[in-house]
């Protein structure tokens, strides 16, 4: 167990390591990194300027009013914003294997992984870092809510079980380009149903379409159904306490995620590019 333990230290150390060469090399170009996030920025409140539209000619959608929205929005771009900072990469990996790039992560004495996610960071995702954080706190003061220390505590549970679900999502698909070579178009698609999530509560969408974002590409456990849990709002398959199993669907993910990267990995041959 001290032996885990050692091992596991090691391997955050070296992980933060590859993450501050990362960061460094990025801000060496200033310039493109405020226009870069200042893009983000402006993408965003362009983004939620539609759902205001659509909010504004319809009073509200499926019982949901605009400031719940702009939340649900917020919850989302937070867990999302994480994700886009630290593994937007993951997006990337089809690229290393069919290039024969990846190779360079299996002669070095490191973990592969480990490698391959201190890469890079995505300097663009600042941008959603802060538009998320202006968004979700303009919903709770317009709504009015005085939350307890459990809601607060729930809500950063949910908001991190968020950014794993996002993670494990694309690391499995990405994962998938050791058998296929190219998985991107799978990725693109599930970015297509994650929009609607994240720009509309589930209830506005058929029970296909509920059942689909829960228990098979389960991006509605991102926002939708923490928040249900928040606002005290009856979610959309009427199943009560869904919202409490983000941090258990993040987990199942997780392992998931696991299995498949060392499936992959064990079965790996060099594309030879």
């Amino acid at each position: 167990m001290e032996s885990l333990r050692q091992r596991s230290g090691q391997a955050l150390r070296l992980y933060f390591k590859f993450i501050g060469v990362a960061i460094r090399s990025r801000l060496e170009y200033r310039s493109d990194f405020l226009v870069g996030t200042a893009s983000v920025i402006i993408l965003n409140a362009a983004n939620l300027s539609l759902t205001w539209v659509m909010v504004s000619r319809f009073r509200v959608l499926a019982g949901w009013q605009f400031w719940e929205i702009v939340m649900l929005y917020g919850m989302w771009l937070l867990s999302h914003s994480v994700y886009a900072v630290f593994f937007w990469h993951l997006t990337t990996l089809e690229d290393d294997i069919l290039h024969g790039r990846f190779d360079q992560y299996l002669v070095r004495p490191c973990s592969v992984l480990l490698q391959f996610l201190g890469r890079e960071v995505n300097y663009m995702g600042a941008g959603d870092v802060v538009f998320a954080t202006a968004a979700f706190s303009l919903a709770h003061r317009n709504l009015g809510l005085d939350w307890a220390a459990w809601q607060w505590a729930f809500f950063v549970v949910a908001v991190l079980s968020g950014t794993v679900i996002e993670t494990c999502i694309a690391w499995i698909i990405g994962a998938l380009s050791f058998w296929t070579g190219r998985s991107r178009s799978i990725f693109w698609i599930s970015m297509r149903l994650n929009m609607l999530n994240q720009n509309y509560p589930i209830d506005v969408f058929g029970r296909g379409f509920r059942i689909f974002v829960t228990g098979f590409l389960p991006i509605a456990f991102m926002n939708y159904y923490p928040l249900t849990q928040l606002l005290g709002k009856p979610n959309a398959l009427g199943i009560a306490g869904l919202g409490f199993l983000s941090p258990v669907v993040a987990g199942i993910l997780l392992v998931l995620g696991s299995l498949v990267w060392r499936k992959g990995l064990a079965g790996y041959t060099s594309s030879g590019s």
